[in-house]
């Protein structure tokens, strides 16, 4: 399945009620659905492949061990997008001995890995109260709504961030890029 297609909502329960049952086969069909999107988020808010690497696994045995607690009530993305979100700002409060650049590997033309690494680092540069809205609705696709529930603020409050998040992106890549 594509890493960008939601399962059949039927499936997604059954998945969760087996794996609250100990099947660890659902976990593995929950990742290949969610395993993808959630690493990306962790890229681009973190920066760097490593960490992005470690903040997909932790997610994903974090909801291993809490399987018991799962409801099967299609909230499941908001649940697993909101640890890895924690995560992330949990590897973001650890003083780090070594700062890693970002990966560059995107693939593409040399203009278009310039004009991603820019927006990147404009993105790195934003506080977590807009850089979170833009990653969640802008880059990974999630509804206001949803990403309204990962950040546990209201959708008007999002919106609210949304406007001045892709106002203050677009004024950092002013100078940087031609948009």
């Amino acid at each position: 399945m594509p890493d960008d297609a939601s399962p059949n909502p039927y499936a997604e329960e059954r998945w969760l009620e087996a794996l609250a049952r100990g099947d660890s086969r659902a976990l593995g069909k929950l990742h290949d659905v969610y395993g993808e999107r959630v690493f990306r988020y962790a890229y681009r808010m973190l920066g760097n492949r490593s960490d992005a690497e470690d903040v997909a696994a932790e997610t994903f045995l974090r909801v291993l061990r809490r399987a018991a607690d799962l409801r099967a009530d299609g909230a499941f993305k908001t649940w697993v997008f909101r640890i890895a979100r924690n995560l992330c700002i949990d590897k973001m409060r650890q003083q780090k001995l070594m700062e890693l650049p970002p990966d560059a590997a995107y693939g593409g033309g040399e203009e278009r890995t310039t004009l991603r690494l820019a927006v990147h680092a404009a993105l790195a540069e934003l506080s977590m109260e807009y850089r979170d809205p833009l990653v969640l609705c802008d880059l990974e696709d999630l509804s206001a709504k949803e990403a309204a529930d990962v950040l546990r603020i209201s959708v008007p409050a999002l919106k609210s961030r949304l406007y001045r998040g892709r106002r203050a992106l677009r004024e950092k890549l002013a100078g940087t890029v031609e948009l």
